[in-house]
């Protein structure tokens, strides 16, 4: 039976996955590894999607990888020989699929699921952690937290894939730091040619900066050493602005942690701000510290998920993170602060997603930019749900780097019907709000939905068809591919 777009978009995959395939056998490998668990097996033709639940691709199957690089690469290098002589299709690689555009997908091909290569070992002495790709932070912080230490850079929260992280370049609520890529020191990568290669700044150093921020298309991440940074309890510091005068008062102060938040109360509609800074307590870095969550998180989640289609719920969300926030604050350690999911805010309903942007302006243009986006998005026709503003140093390590200068990051949330026609429509606003981020000589950030135009993403990214050709001399038989690759690679 043919499925539409609309009946994908509308139903999502249960549905659609029930039409297309009928395959008890791959809804159930769909639902365990949304529980974070890993089958042994998923049968041919599954049904997968990402982050964004508007994404249903059928791919050809599931293999997935070992505890060890060796025994993944001895796994996986029969199936990269089948490609490279067409007897199989291409290979797009997993973690846990936090992306919103396919970039861990490919229709009718293979999905590497990274998530078994999960090794960790601390040398305590160097203050680097040798974590394999399909680790998660949320394995990882416990074992840092043991030692005294934190990750250096890390995304705000615990579940995704260290892999993933490195495949998107992430970035966090770490001041004064460039993206991941700036703490990596050496990479174990398998080539397209089942080769296992070392990379690093000295070795192998065009493959280090291809793969970082490079989506999977280079290879595969087997695992990866990370420098380390002290754990230590943080105090917070609150101080609410004009967004016009946020990015000079941020620069007025210090921190090892901050993030801003603009206001999405329709009665102060990105004018306002709140900048949060969190700052060693003295005498308290590397030591041993309880690790817990941030408190109340359902709480938390009430209050967000309450906001969402509410005008009066956003005011209420905005005056409790305005006046009641820093009166409850209370100190925390750095490991704390990371370690809490994103799913506590998710959007778990039938009927709508959470869609993330993220856009990269110079500091001294963010407000020149937040006043365009301001008009974009009020007509726009889209519910903007949440806008956190981080702090990014230049990257000058990744080829496809998104911080070419220091940047305020600002991650935007915004609420999607499930439907083609609201897609379409978050299709054209995303377009709108990428010119507004260049015309200030700003970026975008490419792990989200793939709505972009050709001719922006290579604005954005100017070293783009370089990479595409370096991609085409490392990888001949395109064996890594994903749904970013089909839609700019080619």
């Amino acid at each position: 039976m043919k499925v539409t777009r609309r009946q994908v978009l509308t139903h999502g995959v249960t549905a659609a996955g029930a039409l297309a395939l009928g395959s008890a056998a791959t809804l159930a490998a769909a639902r365990w590894a949304g529980q974070g668990a890993i089958p042994a097996t998923a049968a041919p033709g599954a049904l997968l999607d990402d982050a964004s639940r508007i994404n249903p691709t059928a791919v050809r199957g599931v293999l997935f990888a070992d505890p060890t690089p060796e025994r993944t690469a001895r796994t996986v290098a029969p199936l990269l020989r089948r490609i490279a002589t067409g007897e199989d299709p291409a290979m797009a690689v997993a973690g846990v699929r936090h992306s919103m555009g396919g970039q861990s997908m490919l229709p009718g091909g293979w999905v590497l699921d990274t998530r078994p290569m999960n090794r960790i070992d601390l040398d305590r002495s160097a203050g680097v952690v040798r974590v394999g790709a399909g680790a998660t932070w949320r394995e990882l912080i416990p074992v840092l937290n043991e030692a005294g230490f934190s990750p250096k850079v890390m995304q705000s929260n615990h579940d995704f894939s260290v892999g993933g992280s490195l495949s998107v370049n992430c970035h966090g609520w770490h001041a004064s730091h460039p993206p991941i890529a700036s703490t990596v020191r050496r990479l174990l990568l398998l080539t397209a040619e089942g080769d296992v290669l070392t990379c690093s700044p000295t070795e192998n150093a065009e493959l280090f900066g291809l793969v970082l921020g490079g989506y999977g298309l280079f290879g595969v991440i087997l695992e990866a050493d990370l420098e380390v940074w002290p754990n230590a309890i943080y105090e917070p510091h609150f101080v609410s602005v004009p967004t016009s005068e946020y990015a000079a008062r941020f620069a007025a102060g210090t921190a090892e942690m901050a993030y801003g938040r603009l206001s999405v109360d329709p009665l102060s509609f990105l004018e306002e701000a709140i900048l949060v800074r969190f700052t060693p307590k003295p005498g308290t870095a590397g030591t041993v510290l309880p690790l817990t969550r941030p408190a109340a998180p359902e709480l938390q989640r009430a209050i967000f998920r309450g906001s969402a289609g509410s005008g009066v719920g956003k005011s209420l969300r905005w005056s409790l993170e305005r006046e009641a926030a820093p009166w409850l604050a209370a100190p925390m350690s750095r490991n704390t602060i990371q370690n809490q999911p994103a799913a506590v805010f998710a959007d778990r309903s039938e009927e709508t997603s959470d869609i993330l942007h993220e856009y990269f302006v110079p500091r001294q243009r963010l407000w020149e930019f937040v006043r365009a986006a301001r008009d974009v998005i009020t007509t726009g026709g889209l519910e903007l749900l949440n806008v956190t503003v981080r702090d990014v140093r230049a990257d000058t390590r990744s080829t496809l780097a998104y911080a070419r200068e220091d940047v305020f990051g600002l991650v935007m949330s915004f609420r999607q019907e499930r439907s083609a026609r609201a897609d379409d429509r978050m299709r054209d606003l995303t377009r709108a709000l990428i010119d507004a981020a260049a015309a200030v000589g700003g970026t975008f950030y490419l792990p989200y939905r793939l709505h972009a135009t050709a001719g922006q993403v290579r604005r954005a990214y100017p070293g783009w068809d370089a990479a595409m050709a370096a991609k085409r001399r490392l990888d001949p038989n395109l064996a890594f591919r994903n749904g970013l690759f089909e839609a700019y690679g080619r």
